[in-house]
């Protein structure tokens, strides 16, 4: 029997150390799927092109070349010259500035939303997938009424009771969004926790919640890292919804939906105002769409 439990859990002679296997797979097995994730050129470019973005919007202090509020009334309306790359708005302020700080905005925005609704669904889930039972069914009724609710006209009602701000915003975000990372971290839970080394780690004696946090847990981060690639531009995406609609950040913080929102009524004389917001937010989205489906290439694969 002891022999059996050594090999199921050759790092646990005592229930003390986690698995080798239960960190990403071991080190060796992260670096085979990792150059499978290069293969894919399209993930490499959207990578480069989203650590380039992150960069950039958050040195804007630094790397725009005005700040995002201060006008030029003699410069309103210019299209692109040397001092100002992507033109200016109505009150002469230069868009290319105010573009960097609505991606520093977006990106404060769409992490924090993900960081939180992650971790009240990976709570959730991981709860419910565990323990079963009564628990597990209340738990998902609730996810299903969740499911149930239209998300954007919850998240309307959540900002027009928080107010509108950085914070409020991605707990707004946050709290439309946990019941899909509790459902599938749930689900990832079920066909897990009756692996081998998850008994065997029960058999020497270690608690339920070390099992979760340090043998389950671990071996499932794969599908949920995939999950928060598409959740972070499905937060920025929402909150520039809510911008779009006047219901997110407050002028004149921008914001790449206000700015699309104010370019659009001057598109046809200066296409400018929204063309350049637009190009950007869409090759944002796309380059995170481009890593999440390398992510799923390289999880997705034995």
């Amino acid at each position: 029997m002891a022999t059996a439990l050594s090999e199921a859990l050759p790092s646990l002679p005592h229930a003390q150390d986690p698995l080798p296997e239960a960190r990403y797979g071991g080190m060796a097995k992260f670096r085979k799927d990792f150059r499978r994730f290069r293969r894919n050129k399209l993930a490499v470019a959207g990578l480069i092109y989203i650590i380039i973005l992150f960069t950039a919007a958050f040195l804007a202090d630094y790397v725009a070349p005005y700040h995002y509020s201060t006008p030029s009334p003699p410069h309103a309306l210019e299209t692109s010259t040397a001092q100002h790359w992507f033109g200016t708005d109505e009150l002469g302020r230069d868009l290319f500035s105010r573009i960097l700080y609505s991606a520093r905005n977006a990106i404060i925005v769409s992490f924090g939303a993900v960081a939180l609704g992650l971790l009240v669904g990976a709570l959730v889930g991981a709860v419910s997938g565990y323990f079963g039972g009564i628990l597990d069914i209340v738990t998902m009724r609730v996810v299903d009424i969740m499911f149930a609710f239209p998300q954007f006209l919850l998240l309307v009602i959540l900002v027009a009771v928080l107010g509108r701000g950085l914070s409020t915003m991605f707990v707004a975000i946050g709290i439309t969004s946990w019941a899909g990372y509790a459902r599938l971290v749930r689900g990832q839970i079920l066909s897990a926790k009756n692996n081998d080394y998850v008994e065997a780690a029960r058999c020497l004696g270690a608690g339920n919640g070390r099992i979760i946090r340090k043998y389950i847990l671990p071996n499932i981060v794969g599908p949920i890292i995939v999950a928060v690639s598409f959740g972070i531009p499905a937060g920025m995406m929402a909150e520039s919804a809510m911008s779009l609609i006047g219901m997110g950040l407050r002028p004149p913080m921008p914001s790449w939906g206000n700015l699309i929102s104010a370019g659009m009524m001057e598109m046809y004389g200066f296409p400018h105002l929204v063309m350049w917001p637009a190009l950007t937010f869409g090759v944002t989205l796309l380059a995170f769409t481009f890593v999440g489906d390398g992510l799923r290439e390289m999880y997705g694969k034995e």
